[in-house]
């Protein structure tokens, strides 16, 4: 069974390049005397995201979904991602047991409209999610014309925003000053007026591509947290 559905593990998904040369730009001590050139880093950005992307197509990896909903974990989705023909697909390897028992009735239907709810929930949640993890040339700009950089409460070094997508949002890049590369992402929105939490963890393949190893989105208006894992990345033979 193949979806292709866009996913959150695209490599487009990344900021990382142009997030590396703004750090190289601007020390944390000095960030408030240092600001890089906006329209190069949105170049560098793009340019980034673009070599990244190929990079990403010669290899084929898993990634793992878990929903908790109301404090219950719901059991995983495994799925093998790759690309063919420069579209990524997701095949799922392992889904979550069917329930046994009755399935008809009242309570059966309440139960099925319930989880069709909480899919289109998760649908909207993950469209949301994309925007701020797949960002375009100008969002990038944007946020680098506007960006605070400083010291990061855990150490390292932080670079900060407002309005990055929609108006009132915040989002941060947590950035290793050794390599100069952001090693995770937060960000704070809203969906429907109810408030939506993300954070973002990158790693790279050695040699390879950069990803986001862990992503977890949370809506606690709806009880409702999505985690995705991307992980055993092997290069095409």
């Amino acid at each position: 069974m193949t979806n292709h559905r866009t996913v959150l593990a695209s490599p487009q998904f990344l900021t990382l390049a142009g997030l590396s040369l703004l750090m190289l730009s601007a020390d944390a001590s000095v960030a408030a005397a240092q600001t890089p050139n906006p329209g190069q880093m949105a170049d560098a950005y793009a340019a980034g995201a673009k070599a990244n992307a190929q990079l990403m197509q010669k290899y084929t990896w898993k990634m793992r979904v878990q929903l908790t909903y109301k404090g219950e974990q719901k059991p995983a989705s495994l799925y093998q991602m790759n690309y063919v023909g420069g579209q990524l697909q997701k095949t799922l390897i392992s889904a979550p047991p069917e329930e046994s028992g009755r399935k008809h009735g009242i309570k059966h239907r309440v139960t099925e409209d319930k989880m069709a709810e909480i899919k289109g929930q998760i649908d909207s949640l993950v469209d949301l999610t994309k925007k701020y993890m797949a960002p375009t040339p100008g969002q990038m700009f944007d946020f680098y014309s506007k960006a605070t950089i400083g010291p990061a409460p855990t150490g390292g070094a932080q670079a900060s925003g407002t309005n990055f997508i929609q108006p009132g949002d915040q989002v941060t890049y947590f950035i290793d000053p050794a390599t100069k590369s952001p090693t995770s992402f937060n960000f704070s929105t809203s969906l429907s007026g109810k408030p939506v939490t993300g954070t973002a963890t990158y790693a790279q393949v050695p040699g390879g591509p950069k990803y986001a190893s862990q992503l977890t989105i949370n809506d606690p208006t709806d009880n409702l947290s999505v985690a995705v894992t991307n992980f055993e990345y092997a290069l095409n033979q």
